[in-house]
């Protein structure tokens, strides 16, 4: 067990190197002046609408101080809205607006463009390889996480 979770250690500490590696010289372009946290919680947005902020905060990986600033920044742009989720006033969900929906449509198919040009790198069965690798990557992060959502 020990040794295992060594050789895990090992290779999560690598995830950054590849996914630098994935993402080497991707342009996102839109009408926005939009910065990598903007980008990624709009796109996180995109597939995750309508969670409380704090589900948010911990799945893009900021504070909460800094993801609410994000958000407020979001809003003044007019992507996203802060919508009451039940009768305590403090507590939101935030949902992509028209503009925003619109906006992550368009990142989606950069971000998807890239990465079909950096998988065409990859022989055939490295790439079958890499998705079956990855899946279990986001299947183990699901079970990781279960029940620390809010």
């Amino acid at each position: 067990m020990q040794k295992q979770a060594e050789h895990i250690a090992a290779l999560v500490g690598m995830l950054p190197v590849f996914i630098g590696a994935v993402l080497e010289g991707i342009e996102i372009s839109t009408p926005y002046r939009l910065n990598e946290s903007e980008e990624k919680t709009l796109m996180f947005l995109h597939r995750n609408e309508g969670s409380p902020m704090t589900a948010y905060s911990k799945k893009v990986g900021l504070s909460r101080g800094s993801f609410t600033g994000v958000v407020d920044r979001l809003q003044a742009k007019g992507l996203v809205e802060r919508v009451s989720v039940s009768h305590d006033r403090r507590k939101y969900a935030l949902v992509l607006t028209a503009k925003g929906k619109n906006v992550a449509k368009k990142i989606d198919a950069q971000f998807k463009s890239h990465i079909a040009a950096k998988m065409a790198l990859l022989p055939p069965a490295e790439r079958d390889k890499l998705a079956t690798a990855l899946e279990t990557v986001i299947a183990a992060a699901d079970l990781l996480t279960a029940g620390k959502e809010g």
